[in-house]
């Protein structure tokens, strides 16, 4: 649902873009990829709206973000963009196009006050201490990441214990601890005295965006936001604190993209069994043995899609 002023419109998102591109004669919005009800988009914002791969990200409720230049906003701001106008543009053409129902009282359960659920007391970290990090080290052009993304969201390398670092905010984006992987062996290492947050879902909620891949380690989900994917990671099979997060967050439809192994499938089957009933999920069927940073682009792209009622059946659970 699209709410524009005091009226809904509940045109799927596929069609609105579709007219949208009909009308152009610009070149922009060139191409429109849809997964579940959401779309990857070339974004008009830059390039002169004709970039070679789709950076921009819409949900099936309107809100847009492109991962290349950080624009963002309504969809009738997408819209301004695309006819290289405004938003008060968009929402007249949204309206013009499209009978949109009107909205006589709004739900007062529709936004609650985050203050009122508990979360533990913690002490936060000053974001100082990330100054001596320096922002890139092969290992991980090894493991395929983007700089760009990994430059956005803060990740460096510490050369005094060899070791990639990985800030980590809680969901009201202040830095909750910093983790550390080494560039010399498999070695991990988390805060095991603090809970667990749900890895970029203060970057989820600050974007307003309601659809996500869910992994299971940090560097697949900065995988998923090199693949033009907005993602959040679980740091393995989730907790009731991470869970509580995720179901006052606003995120209304999860893609699960555990490790193809047992353990990425228990992870799988107990997200399902502590989200909320009311959210879309669907599972993403990654090959046995495999995680996303395994993947190519294509490969993950070309992976199938399962609703998470079909995936419990076909797992027996």
């Amino acid at each position: 649902m699209i709410r524009i002023g005091n009226h809904r419109i509940d045109e799927p998102i596929e069609r609105i873009l579709n007219d949208v591109k009909s009308e152009l004669t610009n070149g922009k919005l060139g191409s429109i990829r849809i997964r579940g009800g959401s779309a990857m988009v070339t974004c008009p914002c830059h390039s002169d709206g004709r970039e070679d791969t789709p950076s921009c990200s819409v949900s099936e409720e309107g809100l847009w973000h492109c991962f290349a230049c950080h624009e963002g906003g309504t969809l009738p701001s997408l819209i301004g963009h695309c006819f290289d106008s405004d938003e008060a543009f968009g929402k007249r053409w949204l309206l013009g196009h499209y009978v949109g129902e009107e909205i006589l009282e709004d739900d007062p359960n529709d936004f609650l006050p985050e203050d009122l659920f508990d979360e533990p007391k913690t002490e936060f970290l000053d974001e100082s201490c990330l100054d001596g990090l320096e922002p890139w080290h092969p290992y991980l052009e090894k493991r395929h990441l983007s700089r760009k993304v990994c430059e956005f969201f803060k990740v460096g390398y510490d050369p005094n214990t060899r070791m990639v670092v990985f800030p980590t905010w809680d969901d009201h984006g202040r830095l909750y601890m910093l983790t550390r992987r080494s560039v010399d062996s498999k070695r991990f290492i988390i805060d095991k005295g603090k809970e667990k947050p749900v890895y970029l879902l203060n970057y989820i909620k600050k974007k307003g965006i309601t659809e996500v891949t869910v992994c299971e380690s940090q560097i697949n989900c900065l995988t998923c936001y090199g693949f033009g994917y907005p993602a959040i990671a679980m740091f393995g099979t989730g907790t009731k604190y991470q869970y509580d997060a995720l179901n006052r967050s606003g995120i209304r439809h999860y893609y699960l993209a555990f490790d193809g192994d047992e353990a990425g499938r228990k992870a799988t089957a107990r997200f399902i069994q502590n989200i909320h009933a009311d959210a879309f999920i669907d599972v993403i069927e990654m090959p046995e043995g495999k995680d996303v940073n395994d993947l190519t682009q294509e490969e993950f792209d070309s992976l199938p899609t399962v609703n998470c009622v079909e995936w419990l059946e076909k797992n027996g659970l």
